[in-house]
């Protein structure tokens, strides 16, 4: 389901709070070597430079063969990882390496100055990116009874492929894939390039981000919008009627299967002790989607990974949007 591989996900991915969220998806006991890279709780920030961030992108001169003479090129500099010699890529001289174990975590912690904890590190491609998700211990409830638990993604590289960047996300980042999804989030973030310029101000990055307060804000406001959006019987069967209409040609199999999952449907939105708190609302009709896609498509049968795939994939981000859509909320 991803680029890297089994061991590479179990040995140089670490994924905390196990006790709240269980296992992440690529999780093997037998590839995880002398420690597990699963923790119930936070992260240690000495566990995370430890086994992560022990090493250091080092400037190499770089060199060609003209006849049987070496010589150096001027202006330009290879970046190279310290304890394996991986070459991440070749730059200008001006190009500024931004040390994991600073940038991704020091700096945080000078942004950083409450109750916040570690709830995922990593390395990708070799060790030429990696990235910090930070994020509050505790979840927060938005409305009765519906808990959010909001991140804060701080990334980097050695290879060229992103500037440092502290941005806001909904996306819990275990894997190569779910960092790609939440890359792809249009949050609010701070991105500082890899030149000789390049200097975190403390100030301004707190400044620009609002910091995981504004975003867990945000978060709360959007889950309560929702709560508050009204949604008639009415106009429930009429979303209903867009997401799964009835079909034009009169055949059995799919008349079947449109009126089996309409029934399942609202079921779950007048019934369901996981929806039916919200009935009535824009949040109940979104979670009685949410929930048929989780519990009730497909068949049984790898319906875990399935529902993996489907978020890393972006699929049930756009299952949500249509629902938002057909309610007026949203893009």
């Amino acid at each position: 389901m991803g680029k890297e591989t089994a061991e590479w996900y179990n040995t140089q991915i670490l994924v905390g709070f196990t006790e709240k969220r269980g296992h992440a998806w690529h999780y093997k006991a037998d590839l995880q070597q002398a420690e597990p890279n699963h923790y119930p709780n936070a992260i240690p920030v000495g566990d995370v430079h430890r086994r992560l961030f022990k090493w250091e992108a080092q400037k190499q001169a770089v060199f060609f063969k003209e006849n049987d003479t070496f010589r150096q090129i001027p202006n330009k500099v290879a970046i190279t990882r310290s304890d394996t010699g991986d070459v991440f890529g070749v730059f200008s001289d001006g190009y500024s390496t931004h040390q994991y174990g600073e940038w991704l975590v020091k700096n945080l912690a000078n942004i950083i100055d409450d109750d916040i904890s570690i709830g995922s590190a990593g390395l990708l491609k070799k060790g030429g990116v990696a990235w910090v998700s930070l994020e509050m211990p505790d979840n927060i409830e938005a409305v009765k009874g519906f808990q959010i638990r909001p991140h804060l993604l701080a990334t980097t590289s050695h290879n060229g492929t992103i500037a440092t960047t502290y941005k806001q996300v909904t996306t819990f980042v275990v894997c190569d894939n779910t960092y790609e999804d939440a890359m792809r989030e249009e949050n609010q973030s701070l991105s500082i390039r890899h030149s000789k310029y390049s200097a975190l101000k403390i100030q301004t990055a707190r400044d620009a981000l609002g910091i995981v307060h504004k975003m867990t804000d945000n978060m709360v406001e959007h889950i309560r919008l929702l709560a508050d959006t009204q949604v008639s019987e009415q106009r429930f069967e009429m979303i209903l009627n867009a997401m799964v209409p009835k079909p034009t040609i009169d055949k059995k199999m799919a008349t079947t299967r449109a009126d089996n999952k309409r029934d399942i449907l609202v079921g779950l939105y007048r019934n369901d002790n996981r929806v039916a708190e919200w009935r009535g609302s824009a949040l109940g009709v979104l979670q009685a989607f949410n929930t048929y896609n989780h519990h009730y498509a497909g068949t049984d049968k790898n319906r875990i990974e399935r529902n993996m795939t489907n978020a890393l994939m972006g699929s049930t981000k756009i299952a949500d949007q249509k629902v938002l859509q057909l309610l007026g909320i949203g893009k």
